[in-house]
């Protein structure tokens, strides 16, 4: 049932997603001079978060169902290989791009436990200092706690059927949603998500997000399962279709709907995009032959080149560097007055310092801290 082999594609749409981010970041309030069909993926743009976690919770099944469900590797040194994707860069730019700068203010701590959740990437569980350091740390705080429960699904789903796996995702889904608009009706706790908005609380929080993890594993458990299932292989093109036109659509409707964030309508179709994102990943995948355009350009070299520098892209772009050089360098020095060129210039701009950090901190730091790690991977090692 195993397929740990790498997807190119995969790799390739993590560009798009951290595109879409990224835009929206820089020129959202801008985004309504382009005709709305353009315009939308951008003034929507923090879409891309849900299919990052669509895909984490993909690619996570594909790479741990079987070594849990067989017992072939520990708690400990799967959170060990999960903590070093994450960390060794995050805790590089977090002291290069912000602690050395002491800037952008609103991001910079007044107290040592700002810094220390911070530095623990705890901050999303802290309201007060939830956009402190990266301003999108507390993404990652989210993925952290996926990384934390999923292995106990993975355990559920072993052995399951397609449809009793189904059934637990649902259930997860519905348990986290319930928990998290529980927690709005408690007592508020200052600097706390005891007592929180429920909007806030499912925008915000592993609660209202997780559907988008979950329905992710689920169509790795069902690309698992029928991968060799030459029916669902010849449907490839129409579900890769039909995914993006979904996800399309969802997101024109995101658009222009204009809804506060984690509102129940705004959470749904934020989720419907996860859904249309994990469709999509699944139908990439069973397109093993790249005979689908779709497919042949997100494996496109240089798209998974991109891709696999998104993370530090991701990291960076609100960081002081990068705002001096979109404020300043571009803007007040370089005379270019249209934001959105200036978006343009400034990932420009930024994917090479993102490659940078790639190169000389996440790769080598990873195949190192991966190595050392190496022996104690298996149960049997």
């Amino acid at each position: 049932m195993t397929a740990k082999a790498k997807i190119p594609a995969l790799t390739g749409l993590r560009t798009i997603a951290a595109g879409l981010v990224f835009f929206y970041h820089w020129f959202f309030q801008y985004v309504d001079e382009l005709p709305l069909l353009i315009g939308a993926p951008f003034k929507v743009g923090y879409v891309g978060v849900p299919i990052f976690f669509a895909l984490s919770g993909f690619l996570i099944t594909l790479r741990y169902l079987d070594d849990f469900g067989q017992k072939k590797i520990t708690y400990r040194h799967y959170l060990y290989k999960r903590f070093i994707r994450i960390f060794p860069l995050y805790l590089a730019v977090v002291t290069l791009f912000v602690a050395a700068f002491g800037r952008p203010l609103n991001m910079i701590p007044d107290s040592w436990q700002g810094w220390l959740s911070i530095y623990t990437l705890t901050q999303a569980l802290f309201p007060d200092w939830f956009f402190l350091g990266t301003l999108v740390g507390w993404t990652l705080t989210i993925e952290l706690i996926f990384y934390i429960v999923a292995p106990a699904l993975l355990k559920l789903f072993y052995g399951k059927s397609i449809w009793q796996t189904l059934a637990v995702c649902v259930a997860a889904s519905v348990l986290m949603l319930g928990i998290g608009i529980g927690f709005s009706f408690l007592t508020p706790v200052p600097n706390s998500i005891l007592g929180a908005e429920r909007d806030w609380l499912m925008h915000y929080t592993f609660f209202g997000h997780a559907p988008d993890f979950f329905v992710g594993m689920f169509f790795a458990y069902l690309f698992l399962a029928r991968r060799q299932d030459a029916n669902l292989r010849r449907h490839a093109p129409k579900l890769i279709w039909g995914s993006i036109i979904l996800a399309y659509a969802a997101t024109l409707l995101l658009a222009v709907r204009d809804l506060p964030l984690g509102t129940p309508e705004n959470r749904g179709l934020g989720f419907l995009i996860a859904l249309a994102g994990s469709v999509l990943v699944l139908a990439t995948a069973l397109d093993e032959n790249n005979r689908n355009p779709v497919t042949r350009f997100l494996g496109l070299r240089w798209m998974v080149y991109l891709g696999a520098v998104s993370y530090a892209l991701y990291l960076i772009q609100l960081t002081e560097p990068i705002q001096w050089l979109y404020w300043l360098a571009l803007g007040k020095y370089g005379g270019i007055e249209n934001r959105i060129l200036q978006a343009v210039l400034i990932y420009l701009i930024a994917t090479p310092i993102a490659a940078l950090f790639y190169e000389l901190i996440e790769k080598p730091t990873h195949r190192l801290l991966a190595r050392w790690g190496a022996p104690h991977d298996h149960l049997n090692a």
